[in-house]
């Protein structure tokens, strides 16, 4: 390729929800951006996650919503405003799994969570079902315990890739770490080539989740973000196909202050639904190996439905790596973070919720930076676009 340099205003590594929320809300105030991604646009963390868009009322459970929620309390109203077009990120063409999220107990736990549930700080989020509102997989008459319904939404997090990279699909491209190079510099990311293309951008996001540890080992040998370090939390994942036909989106509540299951329902291609559970158990199960995991459900959803026969579903287990800031004694994890460096910005969400949160922190920085909207950028047609990511149910079983 012998095009001269292509200079756009900022390049983004990473083709998941940060890196593609991010040049929907930076193209959307006039900055010429491209992004790299190494393998499938949302591939990795956002299409495995279970497309929860919560204000933090989970966390309640642990008596614990104090100042440091606010900005996850206002996460569910901002994606409403993108899906309703009020927003710089234009969401329109989101799919809504569901506008509601459940909250259910059962036995001694019931009674602690209505007197919690009743408190001043919670009036007006949630609301005690009875129980001919019940989600159907509660619905049996041999379910004891309290269901609760929550203001949060449910995403398809296929669709959200979709709506994403539709107005900047020729602009997300395909990055190879085996043939293309960077070339840092003492205040940023001097210039990349890909595929002989030499890119050299005014500002550098690197907001590429679990491909943020090697860029960063890039920035600190050029002495930049020093004090940045990204941290990496297993998740061990449970999936189980089925055709009982119930969808639920819920959290089961124990004794402890984290749910003891997150159940959400996505469709497969023939038809059958997928349980896709996380919660308490996905966290434990990194401790297990797949075969214990797997075991671990089984006996997990005997014990919580034993009113719904799962003996014909199929079950798979799915490892996810979460990518985080590492965690100082500022950094909340219901904030997102973003830090910049002369010319250099590391960004992470921290959670799918807080996108709009990340946004609006990254364009502080650029424009604390000084940058302006640059010339109208073509992009060479050679350059291979970044391919879509498939969501990991559609391919498992």
């Amino acid at each position: 390729m012998n095009h001269s340099p292509l200079k756009p205003d900022i390049l983004i590594f990473g083709g998941g929800i940060a890196g593609l929320w991010l040049i929907n809300r930076l193209n959307a105030a006039g900055y010429q951006c491209l992004l790299l991604e190494t393998d499938t646009l949302g591939g990795d963390q956002t299409l495995a996650s279970q497309g929860i868009i919560h204000g933090g009322l989970k966390y309640a459970l642990s008596g614990n919503l104090s100042s440091e929620s606010e900005s996850i309390a206002t996460m569910p109203d901002r994606w409403r405003a993108a899906m309703a077009g009020d927003d710089p990120v234009d969401l329109r063409q989101l799919q809504v799994l569901s506008d509601t999220q459940h909250m259910w107990s059962s036995g001694s736990v019931a009674s602690r969570m209505t007197n919690f549930f009743a408190s001043k700080m919670l009036r007006g989020r949630i609301e005690k079902l009875k129980r001919d509102h019940f989600p159907s997989a509660l619905a049996d008459k041999a379910f004891k315990g309290n269901v609760y319904k929550l203001d949060d939404l449910v995403i398809n997090t296929e669709s959200l890739i979709d709506a994403l990279a539709a107005p900047v699909r020729e602009r997300l491209l395909a990055f190879d770490m085996g043939r293309d190079t960077l070339e840092w510099g003492e205040k940023g990311l001097n210039a990349v080539t890909v595929n002989g293309q030499r890119i050299e951008p005014a500002l550098t996001i690197l907001s590429a989740g679990n491909g943020n540890p090697a860029l960063l080992d890039g920035a600190h040998q050029a002495h930049l973000l020093p004090e940045e370090h990204s941290q990496l939390r297993p998740l061990k994942m449970l999936l189980v196909k089925h055709d009982l036909g119930h969808r639920l989106y819920a959290h089961c509540v124990g004794t402890s202050n984290k749910p003891v299951l997150t159940v959400t329902t996505h469709d497969c291609p023939d038809g059958k639904v997928v349980w896709y559970l996380g919660g308490d158990l996905a966290e434990r199960g990194v401790e297990r190996s797949d075969q214990e995991q797997l075991a671990a459900g089984r006996a997990e959803i005997k014990q919580l439905f034993p009113w719904l026969d799962f003996s014909q579903a199929e079950f798979a287990v799915l490892n996810v790596t979460r990518a985080e800031p590492k965690q100082q004694a500022l950094v909340k994890p219901d904030n997102a973070y973003a830090h910049r460096d002369h010319n250099l910005i590391v960004a992470w969400p921290t959670k799918l919720t807080l996108a709009p949160d990340l946004g609006d922190r990254v364009m502080a920085l650029v424009e604390e930076s000084g940058l302006e909207p640059g010339a109208p950028l073509t992009v060479p047609a050679e350059l291979e676009q970044a391919p879509m990511g498939v969501p990991y149910w559609h391919r498992c079983f």
